[in-house]
Parts: C-alpha cells; structure tokens; sequence
C-alpha cells in the first residue's frame, strides 16, 4: 500500500465510493490542503482532473472558466486497497451495461486485432457504438468530453482500424453510429 496521508486517503477513498468516480470535498476538510492533496494524487496518477460532465461534482475551474471534476484511477483504488472497476465506471458514465453481451471486451472474434486499449476512451466509444441501438453524436460527446469534431475523427480513426462504423437517420435522434459486427468480421 502507498504511503498517503490522511487528506489524500479521505480524497481517494470518497471517490471510490461514488459510482462515477469523482471527489467530492468533505464539508469539514480545508480547501487550500485538499487542493495540495490533489496535486500530489495527480502527480502519482492516483487520480486524474477531466471536464465535468453533466451530475459530476465541479473540483475546480481551469483557467478556461471550464469545470473540471477529480476523478479516481486503478491505481488509486489499488493504492487504498479498492477493486479497480474501471469498466464498471466507464460503462456507468456511457449507459452501457457491463453484462450486456455487445460490451464484452474480451471477445476477440468480434473486433479487429488492433483494438483500443481498455480503459481508454476509444475503448468506451467501441462499447457505445456495439450497443444495439448504438449513440448519437451527442451521446459520445457527453461520454468522452470531446467536442463534436474531436468525436466524429475519432470515428474516423475507428473506422481506419477496421472497424465497420454504420450511420443510420432516426426520426427523433438525428445520426444514429453503430458498430456492424458482421463486417468488421469480414474485414478482419
């Protein structure tokens, strides 16, 4: 176990309790010392700051007057002792159900060999986009905190991966992108 103290282990250990991941400051706790405490987390990758997304606490506002949340890494939750449910949390913040069968990772017959890294968000944006109703551009956007172009290139990246990207028109939603097994088998 790391050796952290008492500040860093409230931060961490609060984090791991929420089903996104994210810290929150205790009430009672002083705010210059957990921001020094944060700092150190960050520096040892125990945990790491993003945008908040919509329902996440706000840690800070960066220099862009943009929200960012604190938000707990495998390596916290190794350092305190906590399992690493990364899936768990990306599948959460997505909408995905880990149970379901089209977010199973492992299965190797069903995406090119040059998949993404667990964890990552391409990853997420893979597990999205297996859904059988797949995402919308606004979904993945809220997901990975990308913005629109950032989001359709990652798209586009996939699809040079080997992945079969389909866009399908839906009434109410707009663009409708969905992974097409089939072809990407075919492909691989």
């Amino acid at each position: 176990m790391a050796k952290l103290s008492d500040t860093q282990l409230i931060l961490l250990s609060t984090a791991a309790q929420r089903d996104d991941g994210a810290a929150v400051l205790p009430e009672r706790m002083n705010r210059g010392s957990a921001m020094r405490a944060a700092t150190s987390l960050v520096a040892r990758k125990f945990m790491r700051e993003l945008r908040a997304k919509p329902g996440m606490p706000v840690w800070r506002i960066d220099e862009n007057e943009r929200p960012l949340s604190l938000v707990i890494m495998k390596a916290g939750r190794e350092a305190i002792g906590v399992e690493a449910a990364e899936d768990a949390v990306s599948a959460r913040v997505s909408g995905v159900k880990i149970g379901d069968k089209s977010f199973d990772r492992n299965a190797a017959h069903a995406f090119p060999d040059n998949a993404p890294r667990p964890g990552s968000k391409q990853a997420l944006l893979v597990a999205m986009l297996s859904k059988p109703k797949g995402a919308t551009l606004g979904q993945l956007v809220e997901a990975t905190g990308w913005l629109p172009h950032t989001t359709r290139a990652a798209l586009t990246g996939l699809r040079k991966r080997g992945f079969a990207i389909e866009r399908a028109a839906d009434d109410k939603l707009g663009s409708v992108y969905r992974i097409v097994v089939e072809r990407t088998q075919a492909a691989a």
